[in-house]
């Protein structure tokens, strides 16, 4: 994960929504990562989650978050460009144990099948599943 070009932490991405393009994981920040992390925190008190929902205030700290060109390049060095971007989750100051997560929301079919080649099958599998309850 970047923002602005610089290496702000990793993430171990699994599949999550296959029919959406989502996938998401732990995320690991770097020391720089601090740089960014108040800009990351305020969308949270606005989007309702630590906070009641402000619409203006929200759509400052998204315009701020935006201002960052979040980027995502995968270990073969690819680019990701999801239609509906990207989003760190940060817990820190709520949680002690895995309080952070990289979202990553609308990637291509031919990008999420390439990376997570599995996904289609369990998720085919799940729906099976349920239909012979």
């Amino acid at each position: 994960m970047y923002a602005n070009g610089i290496l702000v932490g990793s993430a171990e991405l699994m599949p999550a929504d296959p029919p959406m393009g989502s996938a998401s994981g732990p995320f690991y920040p770097n020391d720089d990562y601090k740089e960014i992390q108040p800009i990351i925190r305020e969308h949270h008190l606005y989007d309702g989650t630590l906070g009641k929902v402000n619409e203006q205030k929200l759509r400052e700290a998204r315009d701020r978050i935006d201002a960052l060109r979040l980027s995502v390049i995968t270990e073969d060095g690819e680019a990701l460009d999801p239609s509906n971007g990207f989003d760190i989750v940060d817990f820190s100051g709520e949680l002690d144990e895995d309080p952070y997560e990289l979202e990553v929301l609308g990637l291509p079919f031919e990008i999420y099948d390439r990376l997570f080649p599995l996904a289609w099958q369990e998720y085919d599998d799940g729906f099976k599943g349920k239909e012979q309850d």
